[in-house]
């Protein structure tokens, strides 16, 4: 069996749809984070933490220069935005680049912080934004990888709906 290494190397971020190509100069996906409760109980020799939900979801984009169209969607915390990164994975193995395969992350952010960015002489200006995640889809050549739906309560990998028992159980 031949071992196959994977590679991004670059992506693409769209705005409510619109292609931001060359403006974003870095992009920080969100870590998913899950909240544990410690417990301790009799008979148990060692403690155990068992999952409880699911933290605050934040990402992070750096634009490489002051783009107005993206600012005036930044600057408004009460207006939610789509952001999706659009990237190529590469998928590698001994006889080289077998196949590459689309990688779509869409999300329903809200920015929570944004920059006005430091002017500096013959140097270009950065503003960096941070935003908070209500929902995230990620997609490796269509086929779903996870998908977070916090208002909903959906919490989906690779298509197994982790919290379907949960939503019946609180009778949602």
């Amino acid at each position: 069996m031949s071992v196959q290494i994977n590679q991004i190397v670059n992506a693409n971020v769209y705005m409510d749809g619109n292609s931001l190509l060359g403006k974003a100069k870095d992009f920080k996906l969100a870590d998913i984070e899950f909240e544990e409760i410690e417990h301790k109980g009799l008979g148990l020799h060692g403690t155990i933490k068992l999952p409880a939900g699911m933290n605050a979801i934040e990402g992070e984009v750096t634009w490489d220069s002051f783009y107005p169209e993206v600012r005036a969607k930044a600057y408004n915390p009460y207006k939610n935005v789509q952001l999706q990164v659009r990237s190529n994975l590469q998928v590698f193995d001994a006889r080289g680049l077998l196949v590459e395969q689309p990688m779509v992350t869409i999300m329903n952010v809200s920015f929570s912080k944004t920059t006005g960015g430091s002017f500096k002489n013959k140097e270009a200006t950065e503003h960096a934004d941070t935003f908070q995640i209500y929902s995230i889809k990620q997609t490796v050549a269509g086929k779903e990888i996870l998908f977070i739906d916090v208002f909903a309560n959906i919490f989906r990998v690779s298509g197994q709906d982790v919290l379907s028992t949960y939503r019946t159980n609180i009778g949602q």
